[in-house]
This record gives C-alpha cells, structure tokens and sequence, in this order.
C-alpha cells in the first residue's frame, strides 16, 4: 500500500558539500520496505517546487529510514535546509525493490556516487541471509557512508577517480580484476548510467545474473506521467518503453537496452 503522510525529519546530517543524510521517522502503516525502493518527497510549501523529488531508502531501521539527499537543484536543496523537527510529505513506498529470491552464495554489489545509497539496506538485508558479500562502491573524489557497508560485511573496497595510486580509477576495473580470482552467483549494482551500463557488459561476458537499480528522473512517481522510461527487450527480437518508477526501478540486466 503506498500512502502520503507528514513524517517528522529526526535527524540531518551533512556528509559533505552536497549530499546531506534525512532520518525521518518510518511511516506507520507499512513495515516491510524493499531494498531498492523510494519515496517522492515534496520538497517545499505550496506548490513550489511543483513536482516531487524521487529518493531511494538508504536505511530502514525500528522506527526510522535514513535517505540521502544530493543536492543537485532547488528541489533538492530545498530538501537539505530542512532542519530537524520539520514535517516532510513524502509519498511510498513506490517501485519495485531487489529481487532477493536468488540462489549462490557469492554476491557483488556495486555502487557508484549517491547510488552507493540504497545498495546499503540491500547490504543489510542480504548479510541476514548469511552469503557472501563482496561491496565495491567508487566515487569521484570523496567517499562517504564506508564505514555503514562495514557493519554488514567485512569486504569493503572503495576507488575514487582523483584518488591516489592506491585505489584510484573506476570501480568497474575493480570489478573486472576481482572477477578473474573469484566467481560471482550474482552482481546488484546502482550509479551512474555508463557505470550501469558497463556492469551489465561484465555481466553479460561472465555469465553472471546482474540486477541494476536505474535512477531516472520521476515526476510522479506511480507511473502516471511518462517521464521515466527505460528500453527494455520483449521477446527475442523486440523491445519497449517501460515505466522506471512503476516497472523498476529495478530490473535484470538481460532486460535493460542502452542506447550508443
């Protein structure tokens, strides 16, 4: 069932210049949040900004859900000068989450920039079904919430792209390197497009079953308005525009076309 409600911010935090991460209190008529799943969050008072802003679920614990937010425009930002004690109106939990129902032991996930986020409770949830988890999250130049992943798993390993030698490059090298010692049942992987884009590659040339978690912009976010399309396959020959907020925003990577 998904419902809109005021919830009350418990917590802000900023992380660094951009990113700021919301405890809100967990709404009360739905206790069983998916990993992979968002919320549409109404940014200000009135009807500015007009459309809602779409923010996956970092956290779920007891009584509250961690989210965090990019501040990347005004919507956004607006979000961020919340201050703790505010009422946000948040509308969810929308999408289809990860698709848990696996089957192996060894497990990737991958993350990239703020799609590092919602990879966290995915984390949490599948150390409780006690696989191996491998977590391999880059950025660009800082990294943040590292020490999260490592309450769920003790392989944490981060590349930043203005790093040092040590680890620095994108994480799909990373991916492509511990794949040649180690094999995977599965890989579950959020980010940026061309980073997604290359995951499934790997997967597709490993034969390896890749879920990819796709950010789209969403306007409404139940699949109303049109805006988030993605290009999936239908059949052996044809493909199709499907919803991301209302299809997705998960989906298998052998269903997924990029264009060039």
């Amino acid at each position: 069932m998904k419902r809109d409600l005021l919830c009350k911010v418990i917590e802000k935090v900023k992380i660094n210049e951009n990113i700021y991460k919301l405890t809100i209190e967990k709404p009360n008529y739905n206790k069983n949040i998916k990993a992979g799943q968002f919320f549409n969050f109404k940014c200000g008072e009135g009807d500015y900004p007009l459309l809602r802003r779409p923010i996956s679920v970092a956290l779920v614990k007891k009584d509250s859900i961690d989210f965090y937010i990019n501040k990347v425009g005004k919507g956004t930002n607006a979000l961020c000068e919340k201050k703790e004690g505010d009422y946000i109106d948040i509308l969810g939990p929308l999408g289809n989450g990860f698709d848990l129902d696996i089957k192996g032991k060894n497990i990737v996930i991958i993350g990239g920039g703020i799609g590092v986020a919602p990879l966290l409770e995915l984390t949490k949830q599948l150390s409780d079904m006690h696989v191996n988890i491998d977590v391999m999250l880059g950025f660009k130049k800082e990294a943040f919430i590292v020490d999260e992943f490592k309450k769920y798993t003790g392989s944490v390993s981060i590349t930043l792209e203005n790093g040092s030698e040590v680890n620095k490059g994108y994480v799909t090298n990373l991916l492509k390197e511990r794949i040649k010692s180690k094999k995977y049942d599965y890989i579950f992987t959020c980010g940026p497009k061309p980073m997604l884009k290359e995951v499934k590659r790997i997967g597709e040339e490993e034969n390896i079953k890749t879920q990819l978690l796709m950010e789209e912009r969403m306007a409404c976010g139940i699949g109303a308005c049109l805006v988030c399309t993605c290009k999936v396959k239908r059949g052996k020959d044809d493909w199709n525009y499907v919803r991301t907020c209302k299809e997705g925003p998960v989906f298998y990577g052998d269903e997924v076309i990029f264009d060039e």
